[in-house]
């Protein structure tokens, strides 16, 4: 059986954009929560959500790398980032190694009703673009991340709700430990938008003590 070690770490959420930032909130006791307007005219019972702006990846990425990726790949790329570089893993590393790479997504529903509105108001799929399919389905972090690093190994997507991120790390664990694979990427990723909670909110998930929600 092999040994299993983490090399490096990296995230993009809420409570910071890096290991830096999250560790400063964690002591600071921010949550990364906060209001939203929005959510509360669509009739939302909670306006209460993750503040989280997309990053800005026309700098580091070609359109085509781009049009395929939803909202929660493009967090999930930047953290990978940081985390390939704590490990000191370099294009020459995924070059000649078998990297491969689990994530967990349990949705992209963005997508998915942003095309449904747009065919039902122009009537021509054409409209829909090249990306919408890429970004409508549940693997399109592992998808587009695979492309972008030239991955060559595993590559699965793991939904299991909440859990689908710590599901990522331990069959990463048990795959490396098994002799399966040498190194592979493991994490999660979620989309933040009303089109993903409006369920849940509807279930009442969320509080409705919305005074200083930080």
């Amino acid at each position: 059986m092999n040994r299993v070690v983490i090399t490096g770490i990296g995230i993009y959420s809420t409570i910071g954009k890096n290991i830096e930032e999250v560790n400063e909130s964690l002591f600071a006791g921010k949550s990364g929560i906060g209001f939203e307007q929005l959510r509360k005219d669509l009739g939302f019972r909670s306006g209460l959500t993750g503040l989280l702006e997309r990053p800005n990846l026309k700098g580091e990425l070609k359109r085509r790398q781009r049009v395929g990726m939803a909202e929660e790949g493009e967090y999930a790329y930047v953290a990978t980032i940081e985390a390939l570089k704590q490990a000191k893993i370099d294009d020459d590393f995924l070059d000649t190694r078998d990297v491969g790479i689990l994530y967990g997504n349990d949705s992209s529903a963005r997508s998915v009703t942003e095309s449904h509105d747009l065919l039902n108001e122009k009537k021509d799929t054409a409209l829909l673009g090249s990306g919408a399919i890429f970004q409508s389905m549940n693997s399109t972090i592992t998808m587009n991340l695979s492309t972008i690093f030239r991955l060559r190994g595993i590559n699965l997507t793991i939904s299991a709700a909440c859990a689908s991120g710590s599901h990522s790390i331990g069959m990463g664990y048990n795959l490396i430990k098994g002799g399966l694979q040498d190194v592979i990427i493991c994490g999660g990723g979620q989309e933040i938008n009303y089109h993903s909670m409006g369920s849940f909110d509807g279930l009442g998930a969320f509080s409705i003590l919305e005074n200083e929600p930080q």
